[in-house]
């Protein structure tokens, strides 16, 4: 934001903005923090002793165990998809304030010079929230879905293979919902007609390079799945950092 006229306090604003605003930082860090957790303890794993029995050649001995347990994984991979979750929830409702005009300070609804003839980007946040439904179903842990099996000997298992599985799916779904908000960010700063951060001007115009001002409708699939593609590569946060030093 340095280098803008609402880091210098030459545009007036609310006092206190939404949670869904005020409190990104805490809740991207408590994001950080369990990814940095959950990657610490798959090293662990990568690293232990998996095998059942592990053997002791120079003692001549063996242990029966449950080194193989993939808890210790699939836990913190709940965790993290859960997170992920979490933060697409609050890109959308970053956009819905955008796109809602009692909320927006200005902003015209829908982001669309022609609301009433246009739907602007209504459908946009249609797209992102079924795609958040699709991530709360998948955040339901598979660490607790545990069925027994071999005549209920192996009676506890992790279901971690399950975990991993849904993690790939909202993942990718995450990279739709933060892309639609990129979207939608860059349409109300056009909207807007004072100094950006230089930040902020970074990030507009990466996405800018992709997608065109929404002047009149047109099918957004095209936009949506582009700027996702720009999101998963991470082009907008590397010219972000070249431009204001690393957000980490």
């Amino acid at each position: 934001m340095a280098g803008g006229d609402l880091a210098e306090g030459k545009v007036q604003c609310r006092i206190q903005d939404a949670y869904s605003m005020r409190s990104t930082p805490q809740v991207i860090g408590a994001a950080h923090d369990a990814v940095k957790w959950a990657r610490s303890q798959v090293e662990i794993e990568l690293n232990g002793v998996g095998d059942n029995p592990v053997f002791f050649p120079d003692d001549d001995l063996h242990l029966s165990g449950a080194n193989f347990q993939g808890t210790p994984v699939s836990v913190p991979m709940d965790m993290v998809g859960a997170c992920i979750t979490m933060v697409s929830v609050m890109s959308e409702r970053r956009m819905n304030r955008l796109n809602n005009p009692a909320l927006s300070v200005g902003l015209p609804p829908f982001l669309t010079k022609g609301a009433g003839m246009f739907s602007g980007l209504m459908l946009s946040q249609y797209t992102a929230d079924s795609l958040i439904v699709e991530q709360r179903i998948l955040s339901t842990p598979a660490s607790i879905q545990s069925i027994p099996a071999a005549a209920d000997q192996e009676d506890f298992v992790s279901m971690g293979m399950n975990t991993a599985i849904k993690n790939f799916q909202i993942l990718d779904n995450a990279f739709g919902v933060l892309g639609i908000e990129f979207i939608a960010a860059a349409q109300a700063l056009d909207f807007r007609d004072y100094k950006f951060g230089k930040g902020v001007r970074k990030a507009k115009e990466v996405v800018r390079r992709h997608i065109d001002f929404l002047d009149v409708d047109r099918p957004l699939y095209e936009d949506n799945t582009k700027i996702k593609e720009v999101v998963e590569s991470c082009e907008i946060l590397q010219e972000v950092e070249k431009t204001v030093g690393p957000l980490e």
